[in-house]
């Protein structure tokens, strides 16, 4: 078996016998041409892994030879050593600068030459690994963009479809993944006593994880609502799923809400999550009271349900903390309270109230990103 193909170009045929002889001795296949542009002829039918030129030789010199070996994408990587009559550092210094791997001096002994040659293909080889390795890496790479890109348009499908309807509430979201794919979550849906059922969630993490969780938190309400009515019941459900079916690390904020429209009200649980603004018909907006146990730390915690009213022309903005907490340059954050801020002057259009609100968050923050998953949704309460 062949060690490697080696293209020895030099326009004095005994050299070139002379490295012919060794080389093949050393297991290695040779191809030889008088100069550059014999050797350009050779390599057109058969690439080499290495190259010994000359530097001085007649029609395309060694030096030229080199920059064009080294110039073209499908031969720079070929082991160029050149062979130079020129002794000294300026001289060696002066070869590499034309792109030459390595350099040989005038006159060279042949064990010096096959020293090179062998110190050569241990690169060669080396860098045939590293190639294989990156082709591997890239196809994983290529193969792992394509199943998360698959995994978010899955993840999207379980957002409800916005701007939607549902009962008298008409919502907007805006969902953000931090890493194209994430633990945020959110559901609208007629409840089993003809209310409106609201949930919106964070699961700690990012990333797959994260998205699977989400999934079954998503199904966990979807189960939850078919059973009862009653928020802290739906609480106690998903907390049970959730502390069965995840590890000890893993847990999910939630706020979980019940809207009865013939009694305008909405009673609600808030698991650890940031609680919902309220923003009555011609008053200033209002954070609805509430703070509990995260859901998924320990089956036996307690939930507490509260009610606030929502009236015909109320609105509610539900977030995830995304939304607000990123550290500006200055170390300040936007808050709950620079965010309700905000609430205080939107338009009356949803889609452009949620841009908006998106947009002043973005500018506050700026010149630093999202850096964790962002959801923000907007419930108008028809008049």
């Amino acid at each position: 078996m062949h060690k490697g193909l080696v293209l020895v170009v030099d326009d004095e045929a005994p050299i070139r016998d002379i490295l012919s002889f060794y080389l093949k001795r050393a297991g290695y296949q040779v191809l030889l041409a008088e100069n550059g542009r014999q050797a350009l002829e050779e390599m057109a039918k058969l690439q080499p892994d290495l190259i010994i030129s000359d530097l001085r030789m007649p029609e395309i010199a060694g030096d030229e030879f080199c920059q064009i070996v080294k110039g073209d994408p499908a031969t720079r990587d070929i082991y160029f050593v050149l062979v130079s009559a020129m002794d000294g550092s300026a001289s060696r210094i002066g070869g590499l600068n034309l792109g030459a791997d390595d350099m040989i001096a005038k006159p060279f002994h042949a064990q010096e030459v096959m020293a090179k040659v062998a110190s050569a293909f241990r690169i060669i080889q080396m860098q045939k690994e590293i190639k294989r390795q990156n082709q591997i890496l890239t196809r994983f790479q290529e193969r792992m963009t394509a199943e998360l890109s698959l995994a978010a348009k899955l993840q999207m499908g379980l957002l409800p479809e916005a701007p939607g309807e549902v009962s008298c509430l008409r919502y907007y979201h805006r969902y953000l993944p931090a890493e194209g794919i994430g633990g945020d979550i959110y559901a609208i849906s007629t409840a089993l006593d003809g209310g409106v059922a609201i949930m919106i969630a964070d699961v700690s993490g990012h990333g797959v994880t994260a998205a699977l969780i989400s999934a079954m938190v998503k199904t966990s309400f979807s189960n939850q609502i078919q059973l009862s009515s009653n928020p802290r019941e739906w609480a106690e459900g998903m907390n049970l799923d959730l502390v069965n079916n995840t590890l000890e690390e893993q847990f999910a904020t939630a706020f979980l809400g019940h809207f009865d429209p013939e009694a305008n009200l909405l009673r609600y649980v808030v698991a650890g999550h940031e609680p919902p603004f309220r923003i009555p018909v011609g008053a200033a907006p209002e954070a609805l009271k509430g703070k509990g146990f995260m859901l998924g730390i320990d089956a036996s915690l307690p939930f507490m349900e509260l009610s606030a009213p929502f009236e015909p022309g109320d609105r509610i903005i539900l977030y995830t903390d995304g939304l607000v907490e990123v550290e500006r340059e200055d170390r300040e954050y936007l808050g709950n309270d620079g965010l309700m801020s905000y609430c205080a002057q939107l338009p009356s259009d949803g889609e452009a109230a949620v841009e908006q609100l998106l947009e002043q968050a973005r500018a506050f923050h700026s010149p630093n990103p999202f850096v964790d998953d962002v959801t923000l949704v907007l419930l108008d309460r028809a008049r």
